[in-house]
């Protein structure tokens, strides 16, 4: 889409408005603004940002009005500016804006545009009604979780990313024997779908870990499912190979997976295969004779002839001598 927009600039202004208003107004058509109350006196607005050219990029600007009537392209310039907005992020990614003072009981519009780095604005976003109807509905509880210890006393723990437009971010929560109590390790929410465990107490043997939803609204979903990871390296010591689930999973193609596996003493030669869905091997890597302890492998999401695999479900085998221990990968687009 890039190229075919730096052709358009040089046939001339018009067809370059053109087509950068038609990519930045699907896109806010595909992801609308949403509103949620916030506090007696405000609204949060949620969007999806889109692109500098249409859904690629960043853009540079956005303008957000609200007025007391429906807003359109006729009145957009009568409606108010609502300030303090933050600047756009990469396309795709989810932002928010709190509007105050705003008075309880009457009705308020909202629509916003996005301009590009050459001055193009696009086209108004859904209109947006706000009329006080609080959303008192949590999100669901964050899937997928899985945890996994790295190199040095760290826990990465990854989950699965939620599907609700409203979204503000997530809470990871640690507990260090079975069952609880479980504490917050985050304070905000954190938005992305991945939290790195630097707080352990020396001597930690073993840890749970579980996640929360949490809207705009301040709606907290329930807590996801329980994950525990071992820290004892004594248990390395004198037990056996372990292959962990890899992360991030599902992951995207071109980006890294993260194998970890916990090496015992004495271990032997090893290697890492990964196969396709027909059983078919697609990448192999020889370990050698790695050091005791915690080891993670890296995998970049290619096969032998260097190529990115297609979407799919994939299993990574751990060989052992005679012992085979397997995760499954999954890669989407």
């Amino acid at each position: 889409m890039r190229k075919d927009v730096r052709r358009s600039r040089r046939r001339g202004p018009a067809l370059q408005w053109l087509l950068l208003m038609a990519g930045l107004a699907a896109l806010l058509a595909l992801a609308p603004v949403l509103a949620h109350a916030q506090s007696p006196d405000s609204v949060a607005l949620v969007w999806t940002a889109p692109g500098d050219d249409g859904t690629v990029g960043t853009a540079t600007l956005y303008q957000l009005r609200v007025s007391l009537q429906p807003i359109d392209d006729t009145n957009w310039d009568q409606a108010s500016s609502v300030p303090g907005l933050p600047a756009p992020l990469p396309a795709g990614t989810r932002q928010n804006v709190v509007v105050s003072s705003l008075t309880r009981g009457t009705t308020y519009w909202f629509a916003i545009k996005t301009q590009d780095d050459n001055g193009n604005w696009s086209g108004l976003s859904n209109l947006i009604r706000w009329d006080w109807v609080y959303d008192t509905a949590p999100p669901a509880a964050p899937s997928g979780l899985t945890a996994a210890r790295e190199a040095t006393l760290d826990v990465r723990v990854h989950w699965s990313a939620n599907a609700e437009a409203d979204l503000a971010g997530y809470t990871v929560y640690r507990a260090l024997t079975d069952g609880g109590p479980f504490v917050p390790l985050t304070g905000a929410p954190i938005v992305t779908t991945e939290y790195v465990d630097t707080t352990l107490p020396t001597g930690t043997t073993d840890a749970w870990y579980q996640v929360t939803a949490t809207d705009v609204s301040g709606n907290e979903s329930a807590r996801s499912s329980a994950v525990a990871v071992s820290l004892d390296e004594s248990a390395a010591q004198a037990g056996d190979w372990r292959i962990e689930p890899g992360y991030p999973n599902p992951s995207r193609l071109g980006s890294m997976v993260r194998i970890p596996m916990m090496v015992p003493s004495g271990a032997g030669e090893a290697l890492v295969e990964i196969n396709d869905s027909g059983g078919r091997r697609i990448w192999r890597r020889d370990l050698g004779v790695p050091a005791s302890g915690p080891f993670t492998l890296n995998w970049d999401g290619r096969n032998e002839a260097g190529r990115d695999v297609a979407p799919g479900v994939y299993t990574a085998w751990l060989i052992t001598g005679k012992t085979r221990f397997s995760v499954k990968l999954v890669r989407v687009p």
